[in-house]
């Protein structure tokens, strides 16, 4: 008969180090000001659930090393910096930037966890596609996730009412998969099987054709682990270049 070794569960320092690739580090979650250039900006980067434009620094910072100009847009005005607010609101929110833009500029959007999916509400339902070049989302819960269920036991529904919009078969999860995704705006959904918050199977996309819509699978790399990724990093660089014209 032969042995199978088994792997013992996480333990101590092991936990803690899960936990930081999913959930940390705790400075994404103060709500410091947002990136915002003098210049129009080539790509928008949109924050994950009560995070604030900290949590995007990293991203932020090595996009621009390669030339790029990037924003973190607020969209929420009660709440102060933190991404706090529905996702019907913040689409709209998203969508009023984008045309606030001078006319002719359309960027690049990045959204981590549920700023991808406030991307897809603006471009699907708030009207925004014209404003945009393309979307490429890390970790977001396409379609919906266990995570929100969770999120929901444990009071997060009281700090905001997003973890609604957010579990399997919500109304706006729904709402979005149904609705026409633009020919012209290339997608790319980028997931990994390391993220205990959104794994592939609820972060890939329904409506994929391998071609302009597409998911793009990694490992090793936790739910906020994504935004400090260089191999993320590369994926993301490689996809805006390759539709450059």
């Amino acid at each position: 008969m032969r042995n199978v070794l088994l792997k013992s569960p996480p333990r101590g320092l092991g936990r803690l180090r899960i936990f930081r690739r999913n959930m940390g580090p705790w400075t994404i979650y103060l709500p410091t000001d947002r990136w915002k250039p003098h210049l129009p900006p080539d790509v928008i980067l949109l924050q994950g659930f009560a995070t604030g434009p900290r949590a995007m620094t990293p991203l932020c910072r090595a996009l621009e090393a390669r030339g790029l100009v990037c924003a973190v847009p607020r969209l929420r005005r009660r709440s102060g910096y933190l991404q706090l607010g529905t996702v019907r609101f913040a689409g709209r929110e998203l969508a009023s930037f984008l045309h606030s833009l001078p006319e002719g500029t359309r960027p690049w959007i990045i959204g981590h966890s549920i700023g991808g999916v406030i991307a897809r509400q603006a471009i699907q339902l708030e009207g925004a596609a014209s404003r945009v070049r393309g979307l490429i989302t890390m970790g977001s819960p396409h379609r919906g996730t266990p995570a929100a269920i969770a999120g929901l036991a444990i009071g997060l529904g009281i700090l905001s009412p997003t973890p609604f919009n957010m579990v399997p078969l919500a109304p706006t999860i729904l709402r979005m998969n149904r609705a026409p995704w633009p020919s012209d705006i290339p997608l790319l959904s980028i997931v990994s099987w390391s993220d205990l918050l959104c794994p592939p199977p609820f972060g890939s996309l329904p409506f994929a054709d391998g071609e302009r819509i597409r998911t793009h699978s990694v490992s090793g790399h936790g739910h906020t682990d994504l935004l400090r990724s260089s191999e993320v990093e590369s994926v993301i660089a490689e996809t805006i270049e390759s539709y450059k014209p």
